[in-house]
């Protein structure tokens, strides 16, 4: 650290900071603008922020400055990107809040009655262009994790397993089944048959755009897992395409009943449980 440097974060710490946070409330949005997406990082943590950076200045200059991945200043700046990644804010808003600080101290330094060095001015940018990459890499890290989580929240709402009635599970398919959907389909379609002690399994294509050869696999692997447990099987919703498709290709489901419509499909499960749907007597004729 720089005898002007120095003396400018000793003297002027609680100055600077109240300045910073000044600053940083003016560049927010007021709360009714339909732009304001995350909430005002609150005061306490900017304070543990502005204190990280400024004992890093502090520190002896050197070549080149980085944040370790068990620093308390890694840990608050992750905390600030994440809570504007999860508003839907981007990085360069916690980016913008650190170079406004960085704007101010070069204010004050500049002004100061002692004249700044060249070796403060480099160790300074050394130290923001440092917390810059650290807050561009924590926010990619927590818009993955954030991506992360919301695809296998779609996944497990794109595979539901519906207990139908007594013994009879539907599992209706929407969109591509790929590699990864299948195993998924599998999985929780064997974990509910093994649950409900299910003899039949309904599975309805309606929503299934492409039947291909490797749908057929994925989808006959599901299967003759599904048969090991003791259900039978009753696939709905083939479209005509898919069935000239199926065809073409050779692909057959061995003893599996297969019903145009999901309707047929229901009554066809009811009959092999021995169950049907009739109307309802009239009990006042």
């Amino acid at each position: 650290m720089t005898n002007a440097l120095g003396h400018l974060l000793q003297d002027q710490r609680n100055a600077l900071f109240t300045a910073w946070l000044e600053r940083v409330k003016a560049m927010l949005p007021p709360p009714s603008s339909p732009i304001s997406a995350a909430p005002p990082p609150p005061g306490h943590h900017l304070r543990a922020i502005f204190d990280g950076i400024l004992d890093a200045l502090e520190q002896p200059p050197s070549e080149d400055f980085t944040l370790g991945p068990t620093d308390s200043l890694t840990d608050h700046l992750r905390q600030l990107v994440s809570d504007q990644a999860r508003h839907g804010g981007s990085a360069n808003e916690t980016v913008a809040l650190l170079l406004t600080l960085k704007r101010l101290i070069t204010a004050r330094l500049v002004t100061s009655s002692t004249p700044p060095e060249v070796d403060g001015l480099l160790w300074l940018d050394r130290v923001f262009d440092g917390l810059t990459l650290s807050t561009f890499d924590a926010f990619v890290e927590v818009r993955e994790q954030i991506i992360t989580q919301q695809s296998l929240s779609l996944l497990e709402l794109s595979t539901p397993v519906l207990r139908l009635w007594n013994r009879i599970l539907l599992l209706p398919l929407v969109g591509v089944i790929d590699t990864i959907r299948a195993r998924q389909v599998t999985e929780r379609l064997l974990e509910a048959i093994a649950h409900h002690e299910a003899r039949v399994t309904i599975i309805d294509l309606t929503g299934v755009p492409i039947l291909d050869t490797s749908v057929a696999q994925h989808l006959m692997k599901t299967i003759d897992a599904a048969r090991l447990l003791g259900t039978r099987i009753v696939m709905t919703g083939i479209s005509p395409e898919g069935a000239q498709t199926l065809t073409k290709l050779g692909i057959r489901f061995d003893d599996v009943l297969s019903r145009a419509t999901l309707r047929a499909g229901i009554a066809e499960a009811l009959q092999l449980i021995g169950l049907r749907i009739g109307p309802i007597e009239d009990r006042h004729s």
